[in-house]
């Protein structure tokens, strides 16, 4: 409830302040301080007012893609806690951190004559070569102190949707983001995390969450270590590929749980390989993935859904137009029940 608590107090405080002569008050203090039951009340209704409004938005966007039914199924499988959430940079941008091409092309403020190659490779969504563009001219200390400068900060103000995601995911999380969000999240939650892996302690990871479930897997390592970090072409292959710990990572993770990405583009990703190759070696059928995906103006449908597809990835469109309010409007909507009626 701290989640729509804090929306509840900026929606008051956008309203006025509460003036006398020249003293102030926010307005959510001043009804919180002087009429507290009233204020309870308000909140109840209006969090109740959040929730159906959420709800009528998704199932309109839902039924307008044709993505309902497959809402409904992850919803059920949700229930059964068989679904785990990959979370991407997306979720993270609300509160302030920058998406990783952003980061990547500020870079080069300092260092002008690798910008223009910087950003034709993000343009081509190489961000392994831009990264190994980018540290090569830097160098690995100079390029360390920036990640964690750029993702290491606990000091700012949780936003968005992600906030919501201790509520309906309680068997752990996999993220491929450096900062400490999530961390943050389940913290200042009820459903503490129990434990965390990064880097080499990745590949004792699934032994843990056998015995003591709800851990967070960092795939790509963290902002203040440099150490088991994922950046460039060759640290990818080696986490990725053949022999990589990576896919078989994977391979025991999806033996019985689907996935869930949120705040991905799964435009060129290494883990759609990773699942489009553990898929055509399986013997047996392994779970369906899903997918919250921005349905963006021009897309070839057709094109986009056999590409994830074959990582039986399968999409959950919602409007581009607000990113941040679609994903909330899922997710309460996973949250109170689904649509099955």
């Amino acid at each position: 409830m701290e989640y729509f608590r804090q929306r509840f107090v900026e929606e008051l405080n956008d309203e006025c302040l509460v003036t006398v002569r020249t003293f102030e008050w926010p307005s959510a203090d001043v009804l919180q301080t002087m009429a507290p039951n009233d204020y309870e009340t308000h909140f109840s209704d209006w969090v109740a007012s959040q929730k159906q409004s959420a709800k009528d938005r998704a199932r309109e966007f839902l039924e307008r893609f044709g993505c309902l039914d497959r809402f409904n199924r992850l919803h059920t499988q949700l229930e059964r806690q068989s679904v785990l959430p990959f979370v991407g940079a997306g979720l993270s941008r609300p509160t302030g951190f920058p998406l990783w091409g952003t980061f990547l092309e500020r870079l080069t403020a300092d260092y002008p004559t690798i910008a223009d190659p910087v950003r034709v490779h993000l343009a081509a969504y190489r961000y392994e070569d831009a990264a190994q563009l980018v540290l090569d001219r830097m160098g690995p200390h100079v390029f360390a102190e920036a990640v964690q400068n750029a993702f290491g900060s606990r000091v700012k103000t949780l936003k968005g949707p992600v906030q919501l995601l201790p509520l309906l995911f309680r068997r752990g999380c996999l993220t491929t983001n450096f900062d400490y969000v999530l961390n943050r999240v389940y913290e200042a939650s009820d459903c503490r995390l129990k434990g965390e892996f990064a880097g080499a302690r990745l590949n004792e990871a699934l032994r843990r969450l056998a015995d003591e479930p709800h851990c967070l897997l960092r795939l790509h390592g963290e902002a203040d270590s440099p150490l088991g970090r994922v950046l460039t072409g060759g640290e990818y292959t080696a986490c990725y590929g053949d022999g990589g710990s990576y896919r078989e990572i994977f391979k025991m993770l999806i033996a019985n749980t689907s996935l869930l990405f949120l705040g991905c583009s799964l435009s060129v990703d290494r883990t759609v390989h990773a699942l489009r190759e553990i898929k055509q070696a399986a013997r047996v059928d392994t779970p369906r993935h899903f997918a919250f995906l921005p349905l963006t103006e021009g897309m070839d449908r057709e094109a986009r859904r056999n590409e994830l597809g074959q990582a039986d990835i399968h999409p959950i469109w919602y409007p581009p137009e607000d990113h941040d309010q679609a994903i909330e409007d899922l997710l309460i909507s996973l949250l109170e029940g689904g649509f099955h009626d």
